[in-house]
């Protein structure tokens, strides 16, 4: 034997932990539960901060185990960790020195050198201010012959593993029993025993086992099933019996969900998040958590990839099932579809035909006369689509449409908003697409969104990303197919599931489909007497050039022209309403464009747009009135396209809308080189580029058919525009009325005037009376808050000295984002009212009176001094009713923090003398300790206090 097998025990009971900071929270250090943590304080801030473990003589320690959890704790990382051990009163060596990723969790252990050790000293460095640990473990024996641990006897490798195998198989048998029927005995027994019975404590106790039970099965499952490399039939039993559980919480997700949505009614139905406040789903859960477990081997995945039932009950908890059975149900798709081949889910789903992965072969199809086309006709990717396409939200453009009127919520500017849920007929229970009724969150549709990414750019398997691009060209293809009834306004439009998977589909838009789906403006056609002699495309008869092409037909000048120059010609009374005809092959033309993210589908009846990251779309039917004759509208508004009368006076027509006049005023009337009509503001030293795609600019990155990225409810050419330095283009009045708004809620931030799109600071001459005054206010915090960093000392913080770090040599931001600053209703000036976390765990909303934000100088009720260095400009109050740097300044009496004004109903009718004293945290809860949060000696809690000048005063508040 050349090894042995020790048994170490935990020491922890008998040992004693020392912190550097925080001595209150060591005992979550021992807690046996990764939910709690010890995180160092002020008292070692910008110090090295330190565990100290002593361990009595009979302890002889062998390893010391520490647990850490970047991905949680990601403000109080740990980047290196230092192992130091000695005996009483000698010097400390060093054991061992770790440097720990940013996004490490687990355990970190090292080896003792020898038992005569009493102290373990654990040295903790971190980017950030503060680190955290969630557990620590010392493992050795309990002797006086210098070992401690005691030998194990000595088995052959083979023996192990037989008695290995067999103890974790009565064990899994024993845990998946309990899962099933424990479950309900201990329930029964809790119900009996009645609320009052028992130790109070039980509760957490079985909790915690329960936990731990849950987590020794997916543990053991995997230790077992798969280690050989083909199943046995046992195996393949337990994998049944998982697969037969997940089946029966299907069933029962389907049913509540069908009683969700009954409750709720066909306009609101219930969401998945609303479902989950029903009974638990602790158990479909865990099931789910086993087999995610089972799908992390080669091996299971093989194995469950085969099982249809499966398949089909994970696509039925899809979207019936709560926020987080739907979470892992993606994670296993994710890792499953790599194993299932798309004929295999096609034939699951129901699905006849696999989409073609030839685009030319969908455009044939789409032209075809004689194929029938049915709405209904299930797709391969609709079932994950529809989860998107229940979280879209689509804006409609019924300016000057009559027959929009009725649908959806009419909103401000003429647009109306509209979901799937409140426009699409509801399927029938049965129907195959019965998952097309509810809604569906925003987190929900961006899982599905990132898993048909990684689809189509190949990051599962080859074959699927040809078939998932193919799947998604064909449901965008398949709006060219839809009929005439279906086109004939917004009503009948968006009662078709086609128009909803084809925005679902833009969402996940590949860069691939945009030339590739692109039909070109004019398809060749075969006669039928001739297949090989393609028809040759018409040309303008009023140009000489011979090349323009023609898209139009003018039936009683028996001419075939161009759009410009049918706009031009028939513009005069005597020819305006002259009967004109569009080419079927223009009709029928489709363009896919892919712009800063946002899909977009041009047709000639139809412009479709959507965006991923807002889940927003945006939906015109073009030419409403008048396209079952094929005709062309005679003068439509150059805003909103209602019909217009043309003028004299304007070299483009503008309807009698209130909002179309006000934009005529300050519209540009100049028109480029090529005809086109500017979009840009009256009195521009240089035009806006031409929107219309005559521009070779490389940074005009949009065109007139794309939305405002700001109010998202109109696209650009809907009102005057203005292009930033930045190339990006929004609506003059859209990005004024966002500097006029500034910054939600109270506490002062600037991301309001960035760009919405490359995040880079707005600048424009249109601009600049706005921009002026929050210029000068960023100028005037940042220099409070890097003043007040560098007097409290953190000016040189890690976070800021790192290589790497988040604010790294950038300590002016640093600096903008832990401080917290408002702007005093009287004075105009920006004053601090603590740190910024302090907003974010009192979870303020955006209701707020801006009169009761006053600064402490001219709110100064106990007449403080004024500092002879910094004036009244840093002069603070603390809270009536806490000790923290208040914020709001009510009843001309009483100073606020935060969360004590969000609460200022129940604190002031505490009797003073109930009142918690210091140190009093935040909503007039007692703290325990003695030390007062602010470090300074002041009044009992109920009373005014000024603190006065709080740069020279270095205040640590929090």
């Amino acid at each position: 034997v050349t090894s042995i097998v020790e048994c170490l025990c935990d020491l922890m009971n008998e040992c004693e932990i020392r912190a550097s900071s925080r001595q209150a929270m060591v005992p979550s250090l021992t807690d046996a539960s990764t939910e709690t943590f010890w995180e160092s304080g002020d008292e070692d801030r910008n110090k090295t901060k330190a565990l100290t473990i002593s361990c009595p003589p009979a302890l002889h320690p062998k390893t010391i185990y520490v647990h850490i959890d970047n991905c949680r704790d990601l403000g109080n990382k740990v980047s290196s960790i230092v192992f130091k051990c000695g005996g009483g009163g000698e010097d400390m060596i060093i054991v061992q020195q770790l440097d720990v990723e940013s996004r490490f969790t687990g355990w970190i252990h090292t080896a003792l050198p020898n038992d005569k050790i009493n102290i373990v000293l654990i040295e903790l460095k971190g980017p950030d201010q503060s680190v955290r640990v969630r557990q620590v473990r010392v493992l050795g024996g309990v002797g006086s012959d210098g070992h401690g641990s005691r030998p194990l006897r000595q088995h052959s490798p083979i023996t192990l593993q037989h008695r290995a195998c067999e103890q974790e198989t009565l064990k899994v048998f024993r845990l998946i029993t309990g899962q099933v029927f424990g479950r309900l005995i201990t329930a029964s027994e809790i119900s009996e025993q009645g609320p009052d019975s028992g130790n109070v404590s039980t509760g957490s106790i079985e909790g915690g086992e329960e936990q731990e039970r849950n987590n020794d099965l997916r543990e053991h499952m995997v230790g077992i099933l798969f280690s050989r490399s083909k199943l046995t039939h046992l195996q393949k039993q337990v994998c049944n019996h998982i697969v037969q559980a997940i089946r029966k919480e299907a069933v029962r997700a389907r049913e509540e969900w069908e009683a969700g949505l009954s409750c709720g009614g066909a306009g609101t139905p219930a969401t998945p998040d609303e479902v989950q406040h029903n009974p638990p789903d602790t158990y479909c859960f865990e099931m789910l958590s086993m087999v995610l477990a089972l799908s992390g081997s080669a091996v299971g995945r093989a194995h469950l990839a085969q099982q249809d039932q499966l398949l089909r009950h994970l696509l039925s908890l899809l979207h019936t099932g709560s926020a987080r059975v739907q979470r892992q149900v993606v994670s296993l798709f994710r890792r499953m579809l790599a194993d299932v081949p798309p004929q295999s889910l096609a034939l699951i789903l129901g699905v006849e035909t696999l989409p073609a992965q030839d685009y030319a072969i969908l455009h044939a199809t789409a032209n075809d006369e004689k194929e029938i086309f049915d709405i209904h006709k299930q797709g391969l990717l609709d079932v994950f689509l529809a989860v998107i396409a229940k979280a879209l939200t689509v804006q409609l453009k019924t300016k000057g449409k009559e027959s929009a009127k009725s649908v959806g919520n009419q909103g401000k500017g003429g647009a109306a908003s509209v979901t799937l849920a409140s426009s699409m007929p509801t399927p029938a229970a049965n129907s195959p697409r019965w998952w097309l009724r509810g809604s569906a969150t925003q987190k929900q549709a961006d899982l599905i969104i990132n898993l048909i990414r990684d689809m189509t750019m190949g990051k599962l398997s080859e074959p699927w990303a040809k078939v998932s691009k193919g799947a998604i060209a064909e449901n965008i293809v398949n709006l060219t197919q839809l009929s005439e009834s279906d086109r004939s306004s917004l009503t009948a439009c968006l009662a078709t599931p086609t128009l909803w998977l084809a925005l679902a589909s833009l969402c996940v838009l590949h860069p691939d489909h945009v030339d590739a789906l692109s039909s070109q403006h004019w398809q060749a056609t075969t006669s039928s007497a001739d297949n090989q002699n393609p028809e040759p495309r018409p040309t303008c008869e009023n140009h000489d050039d011979g090349e323009t092409l023609a898209m139009i037909l003018c039936e009683e000048c028996s001419i075939n022209l161009c759009g410009e120059c049918d706009r031009i010609l028939h513009l005069h009374r005597r020819t305006r309403h002259h009967h004109r005809t569009v080419f079927r092959q223009e009709q029928e033309a489709i363009k896919v464009d892919l712009h800063e993210g946002c899909g977009r589908t041009k047709l000639f009846w139809l412009l479709t747009l959507a965006d991923s990251t807002t889940l927003k779309a945006m939906l015109e039917l073009r030419g409403e009135s008048q396209r079952s004759r094929g005709l062309i509208a005679t003068s439509t508004c150059r805003f909103c396209g209602a019909p217009a009368q043309p003028s004299l006076l304007s070299p483009a027509p503008v309807c009698q809308d209130a909002d179309c006049q006000e934009y005529s005023r300050e519209a540009c009337t100049r028109s480029h080189d090529c005809g086109h009509l500017c979009g840009g503001l009256k009195g521009e030293s240089s035009c806006l580029p031409c929107l219309h795609g005559c521009s070779n600019l490389s940074s005009l990155k949009q065109d007139a058919d794309d939305m405002c990225m700001i109010c998202f409810s109109e696209a650009l050419s809907a009102a005057p525009a203005i292009q930033l330095e930045c190339g990006h283009v929004f609506h003059s009045h859209c990005c004024r009325t966002v500097l006029t708004r500034r910054w939600p809620g109270p506490r002062i931030t600037f991301t309001f005037s960035l760009c919405p799109i490359c995040k880079v600071q707005m600048s424009h001459w249109v601009l600049t009376d706005l921009l002026a005054p929050i210029a000068v206010l960023f100028e005037d915090v940042r220099r409070k808050a890097l003043m007040r960093l560098e007097y409290e000392g953190l000016h040189r913080a890690e976070a800021i000295s790192t290589p790497g770090a988040r604010y790294y040599n950038e300590p002016a931001a640093y600096a903008m984002d832990r401080y917290a600053y408002y702007v005093c209703f009287k004075c105009n000036k920006a004053y601090y009212g603590g740190e910024a976390r302090c907003d974010v765990e009192a979870g303020l909303g955006d209701e707020y009176d801006p009169r009761e934000l006053v600064c402490g100088a001219c709110s100064d009720v106990s007449r403080a001094q004024m500092c002879p260095k910094h004036g009244t400009d840093f002069l603070e109050y603390k809270c009536r009713y806490c000790c923290s740097v208040a914020v709001f300044f009510c009843f001309g009496t009483t100073h606020f923090c935060n969360a004590c004004h969000d609460d200022f109903q129940r604190v002031t009718n505490i009797p003073k003398a109930e009142l918690p004293h210091c140190p009093a945290g935040p909503r007039a809860q007692q703290l325990e300790g003695e030390e007062c949060p602010l470090h300074v000696q002041h009044p009992p809690t109920g009373e005014e206090f000024a603190l006065g000048c709080g740069v020279c005063r270095n205040a640590h508040t929090f």
